[in-house]
C-alpha cells in the first residue's frame, strides 16, 4: 500500500468520496470550499484506490482538521482508515501543527477513539446525521 498526497482534490479521491459519502451513506453535501485548499491523502492497492481523507487549518496553522476519512467497503476492517489518519497526523506534523480535530460520525467515534482522539462537546447534526467534535494532541 502507497498514500500520496495532492494539493487539490484528485478524481481519486473523488471516486472514493463519493462511493463511501453519497452513494452508501446518502450525504448530499459532500464537496465544498475546503476542497480547494486542503491537503488529499489517497491510499492505494496497486493502482487502486482504497482510502482517503482531508487535511486543513483555518486561522492557526498548529491546530489542523482532519476530514472526509473514508476507505471503500471491500478494505475496511484491514487497518487502512488507521494508517491514514497516522500519515495525515505525520504531514500535519512536519508542517508545524500540534493539535487535530475532526468531526466524528457517532457510529465511528470508536475507530477515532483507537486512533486517541476524544470527544468534546455536546453530539450535533450534520445533514441529520449525529456527529461529535473529538481532538487529538500530535
Amino acid at each position: 500500500m502507497e498514500i500520496k498526497a495532492y494539493e487539490c482534490l484528485c478524481d481519486d479521491a473523488l471516486k472514493i468520496r463519493v462511493t463511501v459519502f453519497v452513494e452508501e451513506q446518502g450525504f448530499k453535501d459532500e464537496f465544498d470550499d475546503i476542497d480547494e485548499r486542503a491537503l488529499h491523502l489517497v491510499m492505494y492497492d496497486g493502482d487502486m484506490p482504497v482510502a482517503t481523507c482531508r487535511c486543513f487549518y483555518e486561522d492557526d496553522p498548529e491546530c489542523w482538521h482532519i476530514g472526509r476519512v473514508a476507505v471503500i467497503k471491500e478494505y475496511r476492517g484491514k487497518g487502512l482508515g488507521k494508517e491514514v489518519m497516522e500519515e495525515a497526523e505525520k504531514m500535519i506534523r512536519q508542517k508545524g501543527g500540534k493539535v487535530c480535530e475532526l468531526s466524528s460520525q457517532c457510529r465511528a467515534q470508536g475507530f477515532y477513539e483507537s486512533c486517541g482522539y476524544a470527544a468534546e462537546g455536546d453530539v450535533y447534526l450534520d445533514e441529520g446525521c449525529p456527529h461529535v467534535k473529538m481532538t487529538k494532541h500530535i
